[in-house]
């Protein structure tokens, strides 16, 4: 090793000097530096010299990949890898080409995917993948030699567009731009993230217009296969429902789009590590996702959402980074940061903190649209931790919005309340009210009861959104309904009105579950009656057409016991029934 690295570094200082002496005489100092600059990075006898000796390096790797057994083959890379370090520190110079090439030392994926075939095909010779695995390691070792190489180059090195050369190099492996296995990958982030990001401001301001870069990168191959990727999906799913699918959905929808979008996931990871170091560059990860036709990309940063927003709320503080995300973000990237809002909540166990809660309501009054209108979206991922008094009053503005939003109220209003969906809770103390969420159960009841005129709800949208609840029986199912029906018509009985919907709903469930006939018959019917239902016309109305409805069954235990609920209705109410229905 000595004689051979005493030659290497005779060879690289001989070519350094002729290269600086040809054609100095009579130049200044600042000439002579920038014609040394220019004369490196155009191809001068130095650089061809030292890509010609880590070349040889590569070759001598690339032999010994090709033949693991070759113990001579396996001795000359490994002497040659782990000399490299040695010999490029204390070379006059290194530039951007050897850099480069240094890299490719990273590429052992041809030998990792021939140790693992052996390993498969001769499980039971424990000496053969023992020799594999020996094997597959030294190369693993000449990778990390590759990495102190470029780590050495960005700390030690004085001339800027080398540190940035080494760090590009060491971003381009951690994002998988420069081939590499996936465990020297793992390597190269943690160096770009743990160690030249840590070591200096100049050095962390490099490695995020590096990161940055390939964000980019990602962005323009997102944009230019977007239409290859719309037609394999649209071959999946078909058109109609590929447009009404979100562009930012979770789950990829072809094989082509899940290549699509791991390709464009790691440079996603490495950004989104940075912005957890430095929260204010979120903006330019939602800006370069959100551009058009940038799909894939929004789809793999809204995959990586849930870890980088909790780390973040970790790190600064929900409330704290959730209004310094929603005043980055603009209009066009209220996706995203919806996204992160969504994430920055408990997924189990408690509920939203209370100045998050505060936090969101104050995105939501600034993110109001040209006509000073509120979005709701901005409040529902902290609906859970709302109490349920100002859940109620906040209820007609998910009323009003379009079914996806508010069925997605619905489910974060009794996310945490699975247990009590079939209750309607009452508040222990009426003057300090203490229940958060609302239950199934209670949302039905609420919904009902809600004043849609004083909310300036028009009333078709105000029975469409019952209608969205009924059908929706995987969630509401006919125990949910069941108990709401019977809650309202208890508070009937004490006096309370009946809520307009209130006998359109009891139809409608009667068209859709005949589980729920006998119990509407047998119960439902009569105490209505003994409410004087009859003393209501719009009731009224809806108690005779469930009666007919019911009398009408081929059941005839069900239509029996809807003739014994008529019979209790008074003389004049009987008549007037029995008159309708002839």
């Amino acid at each position: 090793a000595g004689p051979s690295s005493s030659l290497t570094n005779r060879i690289l200082n001989e070519s350094y000097l002729e290269d600086i002496t040809t054609a100095t005489e009579g130049q200044r100092n600042d000439d002579i530096s920038e014609w040394d600059d220019q004369r490196l990075q155009n191809g001068g006898r130095y650089e061809k010299s030292l890509n010609v000796y880590i070349l040889s390096i590569l070759d001598a790797c690339k032999k010994a990949d090709e033949k693991p057994n070759d113990d001579r083959r396996q001795r000359l890379a490994t002497l040659g890898a782990s000399t490299l370090p040695q010999q490029l520190a204390i070379a006059p110079a290194i530039t951007a080409s050897a850099l480069e090439l240094t890299s490719a030392l990273c590429d052992i994926t041809a030998i990792t995917k021939k140790a693992k075939e052996l390993e498969r095909k001769a499980s039971t010779k424990l000496e053969q993948n023992g020799a594999m695995h020996a094997i597959l390691k030294a190369a693993e070792k000449r990778a990390t030699g590759a990495l102190y190489v470029l780590r050495d180059a960005a700390f030690q090195r004085t001339k800027s567009d080398v540190r940035r050369s080494a760090i590009d190099c060491a971003v381009g492996i951690a994002t998988g731009r420069l081939p590499a296995s996936p465990t020297i990958e793992g390597m190269a982030l943690k160096l770009v993230i743990n160690v030249l990001f840590k070591k200096s401001t100049d050095l962390a301001n490099t490695v995020v217009a590096s990161a940055t870069e390939e964000l980019e990168r990602a962005s323009v191959y997102a944009i230019k296969n977007f239409d290859r990727i719309k037609k394999a999906n649209e071959k999946v799913t078909g058109a109609s429902q590929q447009q009404r699918e979100s562009n930012y959905a979770h789950s990829p929808q072809s094989d082509e789009e899940k290549l699509a979008i791991e390709r464009v996931r790691k440079p996603v990871v490495l950004f989104a590590a940075l912005c957890l170091r430095r929260p204010e560059i979120i903006k330019t990860l939602m800006s370069i996702s959100c551009r058009q036709d940038a799909n894939i990309l929004a789809k793999a940063v809204r995959n990586n959402m849930p870890k980088l927003a909790r780390n973040a709320a970790i790190k600064h503080g929900d409330a704290k980074i959730a209004l310094q995300v929603a005043e980055l973000a603009d209009d066009s990237e209220n996706q995203l940061l919806l996204s992160f809002l969504d994430n920055l909540t408990p997924v189990e166990g408690n509920v939203p903190s209370q100045e998050l809660i505060d936090a969101c309501h104050t995105i939501q009054e600034n993110k109001v649209d040209s006509k000073g209108k509120k979005d709701p979206r901005f409040i529902i991922p902290i609906l859970s931790g709302m109490k349920r008094q100002d859940l109620v009053k906040k209820l007609p503005e998910f009323v009003a919005a379009d079914d996806i939003v508010f069925k997605a109220a619905l489910r974060r209003m009794s996310e945490r309340l699975g247990r009590h969906a079939l209750i309607y809770r009452e508040e222990p103390n009426a003057e300090s009210p203490s229940l958060n969420g609302i239950t199934l159960c209670e949302q039905i009841v609420f919904l009902h009861r809600m004043d849609f005129k004083a909310a300036s709800i028009a009333l078709r949208r105000y029975l469409d959104a019952i209608s969205v609840c009924l059908e929706d029986d995987t969630v509401f199912t006919h125990s949910v309904i069941m108990v709401a029906l019977d809650h309202i018509s208890e508070t009937f009985l004490a006096g309370e009105a009946l809520p307009l919907a209130y006998m359109r709903t009891i139809i409608l469930t009667c068209n859709k579950y005949d589980s729920l006939h006998l119990w509407i018959c047998d119960v439902l019917l009569p105490r209505l009656i003994e409410g004087e239902v009859y003393s209501h016309k719009r009731q009224w109305e809806g108690w005779i057409r469930c009666a007919k409805f019911l009398e009408s069954r081929s059941d005839k235990s069900i239509s029996s016991l809807a003739r014994a609920a008529i019979e209790k209705l008074p003389e004049e109410q009987k008549q007037m029934y029995n008159a309708l229905r002839r």
